[in-house]
């Protein structure tokens, strides 16, 4: 999140050299122009272009960078083939369109796919799965309610718009998220991790959250771990040795890490 004059706020993203013991030759690859905000997730995919995902401005025009998924080359600039390169008015750095609140990237591991986790009102909160162009609706449609208690859409649902391919209701204020390719965890190869700040509006309700899918990836159970900690997690990767790592978010946060019992 990068201040501006009056203060306002928008995105960026920096590039750096890691030396070894510190940073250099940092400087910006991408500044939003408009007032776009909230957290940006981060992830290269397999065409080793970035995806950005932002929050915030009107999620259904191209004519702002907030609410979507940007795709940019690893110096800042623009793909030839991004959707929206040469049309009239839209941004071209945008890839997709109709997001809320994307706190994770991630890309699948069999198919490349890029993945993202998305906040959603009270409820709605999805994975999706991030194809060229398309729009994945809000705030036109959700499965999520608004917080004074109606639903978000009065629409059918989805219909004409991408739908996701998990969705929590009530919400977990789902966050980062990875796919478990390890076989330390020898069951869990092939499953998702999602982490989750809190269930509804309650605190001390965080969890890690298991999600097994067929080969068409079609979700088929879940279930909650880390219930018992009360702690809001903020991220889920894999380590190179092949165990799951776990960021908590508290005022006393940490690093957790999973192992076989």
């Amino acid at each position: 999140t990068k201040p501006l004059p009056d203060n306002k706020r928008t995105i960026a993203v920096a590039r750096a050299r890691w030396t070894g013991d510190s940073l250099a030759d940092v400087k910006d690859i991408f500044v939003a122009n408009d007032n776009a905000g909230g957290a940006v997730p981060l992830a290269f995919g397999r065409d080793g272009m970035l995806y950005i995902g932002t929050s915030g401005g009107t999620a259904q025009s191209l004519e702002n960078y907030g609410g979507k998924v940007l795709r940019i080359r690893d110096d800042g600039g623009v793909p030839a083939d991004n959707p929206f390169v040469g049309q009239a008015g839209a941004k071209p750095e945008i890839y997709t369109l109709g997001h809320r609140s994307p706190l994770g990237l991630a890309v699948h591991p069999a198919t490349g796919e890029v993945w993202e986790s998305e906040n959603g009102p009270n409820g709605g909160d999805e994975l999706n799965i991030i194809r060229a162009g398309k729009n994945y609706g809000w705030p036109l449609v959700s499965y999520g309610r608004t917080y004074p208690g109606p639903w978000q859409s009065t629409l059918p649902t989805h219909v004409g718009y991408e739908p996701p391919v998990v969705y929590w209701t009530p919400a977990i204020a789902v966050s980062g998220f990875t796919f478990y390719t390890g076989d330390k965890l020898a069951k869990w190869t092939g499953d998702v991790f999602a982490g989750g700040l809190r269930t509804g509006e309650i605190p001390g309700t965080g969890r890690l959250d298991r999600i097994l899918f067929n080969e068409k990836m079609e979700e088929l159970r879940r279930e909650s771990l880390l219930t018992d900690l009360g702690q809001r997690i903020r991220d889920v990767q894999q380590g190179p040795d092949g165990l799951l790592y776990v960021a908590t978010d508290e005022d006393e946060g940490a690093i957790l890490r999973i192992e076989p019992r």
